[in-house]
């Protein structure tokens, strides 16, 4: 019997497993904080995975679906996903994975102004 795993499963799989990785690694290192740990493995992650999508295309290969990109960066990975564009010159024609990709940018923008604004309200 074959077990047939969706692809929602292995990112929602590949999220906890960096979030985990993280919380393990600042046990050994505890200098680094957690969010370091796991926004430096999502993005590092994010920027392989479109090297191999950019590999893959070259070779004809099954391709990574660009709803994984959108998730990864979602969730962190943005810097890496674009560092990724930029480098192998990937996707750079489809404009509606790059307007996806800006939108997610600056809702990580937005939020990361809001929380530095708001920073003595979080801390107390």
């Amino acid at each position: 019997m074959v077990c047939k795993v969706s692809y929602n499963s292995f990112r929602i799989l590949i999220m906890l497993l960096f979030t985990f990785s993280s919380f393990a690694l600042n046990v050994f290192i505890p200098t680094i904080p957690v969010i370091v740990w796991y926004f430096g493995s999502i993005n590092i992650f994010s920027f392989i995975l479109f090297g191999i999508d950019k590999l893959n295309s070259i070779k004809g290969r099954i391709r990574v679906p660009e709803l994984s990109f959108h998730f990864f960066s979602l969730i962190g990975g943005v810097i890496g996903i674009l560092l990724g564009i930029i480098v192998f010159r990937h996707k750079l024609r489809e404009r509606y994975f790059l307007l996806i990709q800006f939108i997610i940018l600056l809702i990580w923008l937005v939020t990361i102004f809001l929380i530095f604004k708001n920073i003595d309200t979080i801390l107390s």
